[in-house]
């Protein structure tokens, strides 16, 4: 069986109490059945914590209870789970000792990424230079395509490479690229469509300069108040949504010059930090299309997600006058948490995005880059 995975993934450690999150809040995580029957034996005290931590659903599943913050019942006020730090790490569940490895498994072939709602998987990704894939074969007999289309998927991963290839050009702006991957996507998509496997898996990125639009800016602010609509999880969310885009829709043309040329000049590595966010979003969701055949609006998720990361840091940047780190890893983890783990956002997200006349993605990018105005 072929496994894959960005080349950062071997360095992420979980920093535990010095995390600025926490992955112990919010979710319903269910217990597996082994991990209840290893907490029998579990040393005395501890026992009895983790059997007045567990609930038990209508349908039978067992979860850890959350308390009235919304955190594990088993969460130590230093930010450790009890189990880990008085048993050790071997006994945590399996969604627990997983976290945040996320594994697809499309039948001979399992990728597996570091969900961008951790903050440590967040900073990793953000450092990689460039963002990079490793590939190994485990020795094993090949499965059987199990309900997956072999011919559809073996496309999707020669177009998914060359994306990332075109990603990985970094003498061309980012918007740009992002707008040629789009076309490539439409171009993809067609051809998905008509089950042409063979012509889709020869598809590749246009050289030419596209038409832009003068719609970045008015698209990135309705794209912040789209993600306010979707169900958070946090209420924070769409509090920070509305705020920056209430502030950035109130600009004039020459203040968002301004200000974009302000983030640009602070943000130093901004066009690295949202191509390494763009190649992660399209190495995760891109096959995914192999289920449902919304390649286009997956491709346009790593445009949005770009889109909106940038349009939060120039609100915070207009508000503070200044680029902070921590900021704009907050905004990363708070977008993987409340889109990409939500399966109702995230498909709500990447169904609107298929649209390419309601959200003309493409153009708006081709327009983005602009002359840098005197500061």
């Amino acid at each position: 069986m072929r496994h894959r995975q960005p080349g950062y993934n071997h360095r992420f450690r979980c920093i535990g109490g010095s995390c600025p999150d926490t992955c112990c809040r919010d979710w319903e995580i269910e217990v597996d059945r082994e991990a209840l029957r290893d907490y029998q034996a579990a040393p005395a005290g501890l026992r009895e914590r983790i059997a007045g931590a567990l609930t038990t659903g209508e349908d039978g599943t067992v979860c850890f209870r959350l308390v009235e913050d919304g955190r594990c019942a088993l969460l130590s006020p230093e930010g450790l789970c009890l189990i880990q730090r008085d048993w050790g790490e071997a006994h945590l569940c399996g969604h627990c000792a997983a976290y945040p490895r996320f594994t697809e498994e499309y039948g001979c072939l399992a990728e597996t990424a570091l969900a961008l709602s951790c903050p440590e998987a967040a900073r990793l990704l953000m450092e990689a230079e460039p963002f990079a894939l490793e590939q190994w074969d485990d020795g094993g007999g090949e499965p059987p395509f199990d309900g997956v289309d072999g011919a559809l998927l073996a496309a999707l991963e020669a177009t998914r490479a060359r994306a990332l290839a075109l990603m990985g050009e970094g003498e061309s702006p980012l918007w740009h690229r992002l707008a040629r991957l789009l076309e490539l996507a439409a171009r993809c998509q067609a051809r998905l469509e008509r089950g042409q496997y063979g012509p889709l898996a020869r598809c590749r990125p246009g050289r030419g300069t596209g038409r832009g639009s003068g719609g970045f800016q008015a698209l990135g602010v309705r794209l912040l108040e789209t993600l306010g609509r979707l169900e958070p999880l946090r209420p924070q969310w769409p509090a920070l949504l509305g705020q920056t885009a209430a502030r950035l829709s109130a600009l004039g043309e020459q203040a968002v010059r301004w200000a974009r040329a302000g983030l640009e000049r602070d943000w130093q590595d901004w066009d690295r930090h949202l191509t390494n966010l763009a190649c992660y979003l399209i190495f995760r969701h891109w096959p995914k299309a192999v289920n449902d055949g919304l390649l286009y609006g997956r491709a346009a998720l790593a445009g949005a997600g770009c889109l909106a990361v940038y349009q939060l840091m120039l609100g915070e940047w207009l508000e503070q006058g200044k680029v902070d780190r921590a900021g704009e890893q907050t905004f990363w983890t708070a977008f993987g948490r409340e889109v990409e783990h939500l399966e109702d956002n995230l498909a709500a997200l990447i169904q609107v995005l298929s649209h390419r006349r309601i959200w003309p993605l493409a153009p708006a990018f081709w327009g983005a880059v602009q002359a840098q105005p005197a500061l």
